[in-house]
């Protein structure tokens, strides 16, 4: 199945240690997709992450982070995607992919 309607954001894997960095460089998460065809895992994009404590959103290549949101299991949090390994239709910081994999949460913000 594609993503739902707002579309995908794939399997993330996060770094504990780069949660709350707005560093080009320190992403919290890189993103995955499954690939059907050769049954593994291709990096689609990378994910930062900043606890939300009341603050205006973070600024990150000069333009403020989505949020805040509750993702499920996470808590309150301002993110940023950046999709860099795929062409996303809707914009290189959208925050999700139409055509990725894994559904994105219900109730999870449009753009």
């Amino acid at each position: 199945m594609r993503g739902g309607r707002l579309g995908g954001t794939g399997y993330h894997y996060v770094k504990p240690a780069n949660v709350g960095s707005t560093d080009p460089a320190r992403p919290a998460a890189v993103l995955y997709e499954g690939n059907h065809e050769t049954g593994k895992r291709e990096l689609v994009a990378v994910e930062w992450v900043v606890p939300h404590q009341g603050q205006p959103a973070p600024r990150i290549f000069d333009r403020p982070m989505d949020g805040p949101a509750m993702p499920p299991g996470v808590g309150d949090v301002f993110t940023l995607h950046a999709w860099i390994c795929t062409k996303n239709p809707r914009g290189v910081f959208a925050p999700y992919d139409s055509r990725v994999r894994r559904d994105c949460p219900e109730g999870a913000p449009q753009r």
